[in-house]
């Protein structure tokens, strides 16, 4: 395996092995987060939260972090030998897109499931395959993408500036280690920003795939938000969202720097 493919396959593991541990030590967070995006907010208890938890991480966190950082690892690694570190966030934003719709079947099965639409996985593939087909499983994927292209692209173009920015403060090279410390202060920054900045779409998508409008139109479905409800609607579980970005951040990132420098001899 050569020092390239080996990179990327170290930076692979990190992420998949990161989104694990963040996602389910948020995943109800997350779930309450869906939940109060709905309108009127779904019922059910507390249990609810937690339902899906085990497929949708393994069908949704394993390979939507394992083939960005894959792609990343691939893309960055060449533009800083060209030292085009300003293009970086493009580079996200275009990883971003086959990571988002790999991604897609699980977050149509989590919304369906913590919103107590379906009890299980099985009764929901059963209900979206009978009533919508296979395209059901992609509900909202234009949605998917429209939302984490930027939001890839606004965190990681964050994530590497604070990352330089700690660099320098601490006097740390670009071949050094960041560490735990450094890697979860700047994912915090960046996790925030971009929850507040790509929140109006992420309700858009709730709204998709929860099946609460019969519209598939990221147009209209903000239209009909803002005329019926307005405009702080788009902003429904933005605290919520917040704060599973900031703290999973803050467990993500030291998890996939620790992993990949690892299995890459650089501890």
């Amino acid at each position: 395996m050569g020092p390239l493919l080996q990179t990327a396959t170290s930076e692979a593991l990190g992420g998949a092995c990161a989104g694990v541990v963040a996602d389910s030590v948020l995943y109800a967070v997350d779930s309450a987060k869906v939940r109060a995006q709905t309108t009127p907010a779904a019922s059910g208890g507390w249990k609810i939260l937690f339902r899906g938890l085990v497929p949708t991480i393994t069908l949704g966190s394993v390979p939507i972090f394992g083939s960005f950082f894959f792609c990343f690892a691939l893309v960055k690694t060449k533009l800083l030998e060209q030292k085009q570190d300003a293009l970086l966030p493009f580079a996200a934003a275009a990883c971003a897109v086959p990571a988002t719709l790999v991604g897609v079947p699980a977050d149509v099965l989590k919304k369906r499931l913590v919103l107590g639409i379906d009890p299980n996985v099985a009764k929901a593939f059963s209900h979206i395959l009978s009533e919508q087909g296979w395209r059901g499983l992609f509900a909202g994927w234009h949605v998917n993408l429209v939302k984490d292209i930027p939001f890839a692209g606004v965190k990681i173009g964050f994530y590497e500036a604070f990352v330089s920015q700690w660099r320098a403060w601490n006097g740390l090279s670009s071949k050094e280690a960041l560490g735990a410390q450094g890697a979860a202060i700047c994912g915090i920054a960046s996790g925030v920003a971009c929850g507040v900045l790509t929140c109006p779409l992420d309700v858009v998508n709730t709204r998709i795939k929860a099946s609460a409008t019969p519209s598939r139109s990221i147009l209209q479905v903000g239209r009909h938000m803002l005329k019926t409800e307005g405009v702080f609607a788009f902003f429904r579980g933005v605290a919520m969202r917040s704060f599973v970005l900031a703290v999973g951040s803050s467990i993500f990132w030291p998890i996939q720097h620790g992993v990949s420098c690892h299995l890459n001899g650089n501890t």
